[in-house]
């Protein structure tokens, strides 16, 4: 019997839908070094669907319609390096809303916002 989803793959993914797709795929490949699993595309070019492997996690994505409007997320994600991953963010144009610090838990955490407007959420485990 087929498993029931494809190998290597959580069962549970966001599914972010944008204003500007390829915009974010290129800043996930640039700050997270994503991996680009598949892509289907519309006629026109356009992403009707796309998924991401950031580290051992999958994300799925489109670009916005006028059926399916931009959503916006809080993401969480762990990374090597919480404060060159922060300052990368914002070299690619993010907006910083926490520069990384440890507070109360073993994670050093920093906080930014992309351009669609998910906040993301990075950290690194200190202990």
């Amino acid at each position: 019997m087929a498993d029931f989803k494809p190998k290597g793959y959580n069962s549970l993914s966001p599914y972010f839908i944008l204003a500007d797709a390829p915009r974010f795929v290129q800043l996930m490949k640039e700050l997270f070094d994503a991996e680009e699993l598949r892509r289907y595309e519309l006629p026109s070019g356009r992403i009707m669907h796309l998924e991401l492997r950031l580290d051992d996690s999958v994300i799925m994505l489109s670009e916005a319609s006028d059926e399916y409007p931009a959503n916006e997320f809080l993401m969480h994600l762990y990374v090597r390096d919480s404060v060159a991953t922060y300052r990368k963010a914002l070299e690619l144009g993010c907006k910083g809303i926490q520069e990384p610090i440890q507070k109360g838990d073993p994670d050093l955490r920093g906080m930014f916002r992309d351009f669609n407007g998910n906040v993301w959420s990075v950290s690194t485990q200190m202990e």
